[in-house]
């Protein structure tokens, strides 16, 4: 697959949440000047701010497919079709949970 309508910047967006994958799995280690200095320690966030960094993680690997979706249909790489079928999938679930 080519795509490259965004220069593959849509990738960062998994980095992102990647980063803060981390950050929710090591939150509640705390730092020791007594362990290694690369050993993982957190930021000890409340579990409000840790729930919505979930959502965070969520929405941005389905901004990342939806993205790289677009790409590879405007590169005629894949259809406009498919785009729209992935993108009806993404706001379609949004819209049913506001309701």
């Amino acid at each position: 697959m080519s795509g490259g309508h965004f220069d593959y910047q849509e990738s960062y967006l998994g980095y992102i949440a990647e980063q803060l994958e981390q950050n929710i799995e090591f939150n509640d280690i705390e730092y020791g000047s007594s362990k290694p200095i690369d050993s993982p320690h957190g930021f000890q966030h409340h579990p409000e701010t840790v729930a919505y960094m979930k959502i965070m993680v969520e929405e941005l690997y389905k901004l990342k497919d939806l993205l790289r979706e677009y790409d590879l249909a405007v590169s005629v790489d894949s259809t406009e079709q498919s785009f729209l079928a992935l993108a009806r999938l993404v706001y379609h679930a949004k819209r049913e949970e506001k309701c």
